[in-house]
């Protein structure tokens, strides 16, 4: 399976080697295309499932239908706490860490029109809705950290199969190769080769005495939908409604990576070398979704609603540095030379460029027990395999390659959302349960969260409260990097991740 992977990214990486810029690959298209269970914590504690019940705010970016539900005009307003730890093993050793987040998951408010009976017969229009506001879709907030002893491959030989898929080292390279290959070469981690290899790039790391490697990544920012959606009850048995989205996208990733020679050998040209990269993506986009729920009878509905793939307009902020000390290398000639070598990139590196997020179909059913509670399920279905991007025509070969890259590597999949309220009076219960399914065909690369859920909301005649409790897990394999030759034998990291999030819903009625 990992020559399979190591086949689709060293395609892309030939592909990608001409852009200097941090243009986002297939798998960074990932991160704004899924989107997780936030919103009110009423939507939380019942797993995401709001396609069909209504009444929550949160469902105008489910199935915005549920704005018919709503019988007055109320405001809500979210905060909410994350705690997200990560375990990683790598090389046989394991390494913790975590990241603490404060954001507001949800804040908006619906003005509602009840519509009067006409000689004594109620108006085909029971209500009309308004709603405007913010829901969050993705918080980005994470720290992780993977670290072992490497007797096999350095990240260096990657820098010099960047030269390579180019040529080797030469001029024509030295214009087009990405600037942390650049600045391997500048900080004489990678060089010509002797003798037969003497036109290719090489390392001169001696990973066979043993390096230790180390790699941190530190990201924040988020996706927040802002809406605006319109919606009516017709007859009591019809709810229709739509929302207009506008994406707002906040990205920032500093990713820290170091080899440190571990041999004890102070000749053999190498001490360490690390590189810090750092990543501010911004961005707007917009979407329409449409939706429409079914009373079967008075305990029963039925929902179905379609997402139109997300327009999205990003620009990257991108800058690197590296530093290597290597040893006696230049002290033979130099005793009083400096070993240690520094590359700055000369400025930081601005790419403009959109995306497109996959459409989503969103089924969903509830049933009502009187007054004494409900459940409800949503099945999400998403193809994440028609996510595309769009480099400009300056690069449309470079897109029409890592367009084709996501068809190879994402696939359809189903998210599966249930939850359950029970009431007593003016206090409720509530319990829910959400699994994401995989976007990768890879089965090395799975990414699918389970997310359990419990809350619990009071109901006042104007004014309630909610909280809930949400704890998900998730397991996934990173590689470090790959390289091009048969027996490398790159490792990959097993993340297994937790998340532990709080928040509390106020809402007004009026």
């Amino acid at each position: 399976m990992y020559h399979m992977f190591k086949q689709i990214i060293l395609s892309a990486a030939l592909s990608m080697s001409i852009l200097t810029a941090f243009a986002q690959d297939e798998f960074d298209a990932l991160r704004y295309s899924q989107t997780y269970i936030q919103g009110t914590a009423r939507s939380v504690a019942l797993g995401g499932a709001s396609g069909s019940m209504g009444g929550d705010f949160s469902s105008l970016s489910v199935n915005p239908a549920g704005i018919g539900i709503y019988r007055s005009s109320e405001f809500m307003f979210t905060p909410t706490l994350a705690i997200v730890s990560n375990k990683s093993k790598y090389l046989n050793s394991e390494v913790s860490s975590s990241a603490t987040k404060f954001n507001v998951g949800n804040a908006g408010i619906v003005v509602t029109t009840n519509y009067q009976q006409k000689n004594n017969k109620p108006k085909h229009w029971r209500t009309f809705s308004f709603g405007f506001g913010m829901n969050r879709s993705a918080t980005f907030k994470n720290e992780y950290k993977y670290s072992g002893n490497n007797y096999q491959n350095s990240i260096t030989e990657k820098y010099a199969d960047d030269f390579n898929h180019l040529g080797g080292i030469n001029e024509y390279a030295f214009s087009r190769v990405n600037y942390q290959a650049l600045a391997a070469y500048q900080t004489y981690l990678i060089d010509r080769g002797l003798g037969n290899d003497s036109m290719k790039a090489v390392s001169y790391v001696p990973f066979t005495d043993g390096i230790q490697q180390t790699k941190i990544v530190n990201e924040k920012g988020g996706m927040s939908e802002y809406v605006v959606s319109i919606g009516g009850n017709y007859n009591d048995k019809l709810l229709l409604g739509a929302t207009l989205g506008i994406i707002g996208v906040k990205y920032e990733r500093i990713t820290q990576y170091n080899e440190i020679d571990i041999s004890g050998d102070l000749n053999n040209d190498f001490k360490y070398m690390n590189v810090r990269e750092q990543l501010n993506t911004e961005g707007t986009g917009i979407n329409l979704k449409i939706g429409a729920i079914y009373k079967v009878n008075q305990n029963f509905r039925l929902g179905m609603a379609l997402h139109s793939p997300t327009q999205i307009a990003l620009s990257d902020v991108s800058s690197i540095s590296m530093e290597s000390h290597t040893d006696s290398l230049f002290l033979q000639q130099d005793p009083f030379a400096n070993p240690i070598k520094n590359y700055y990139q000369d400025s930081a590196l601005v790419f403009n460029y959109s995306m497109r997020t996959p459409f989503k179909a969103v089924f969903s059913g509830c049933y009502l027990f009187g007054k004494l509670g409900l459940i409800t399920a949503d099945v999400e279905y998403v193809n994440y395999g028609s996510m595309r991007y769009n480099y400009g025509i300056e690069y449309k070969d470079d897109s029409r390659f890592i367009n084709s890259m996501i068809r190879q590597s994402f696939q359809n999949t189903l998210n599966i959302r249930l939850g359950a309220e029970a009431k007593f009076d003016k206090l409720s219960l509530r319990a829910g349960y959400a699994h994401l399914g995989s976007a990768y065909q890879s089965t090395t690369l799975q990414n699918a969260r389970s997310i359990i859920s419990l809350g619990m909301g009071y109901r006042g005649k104007y004014w309630y409260l909610d909280a809930v409790f949400l704890y998900g897990m998730q397991s996934r394999n990173e590689y470090p990097y790959v390289l091009d030759r048969n027996d490398a034998n790159v490792s990959s990291a097993n993340i297994n991740m937790h998340a532990a999030t709080s928040a509390l819903t106020l809402g007004i009625k009026f």
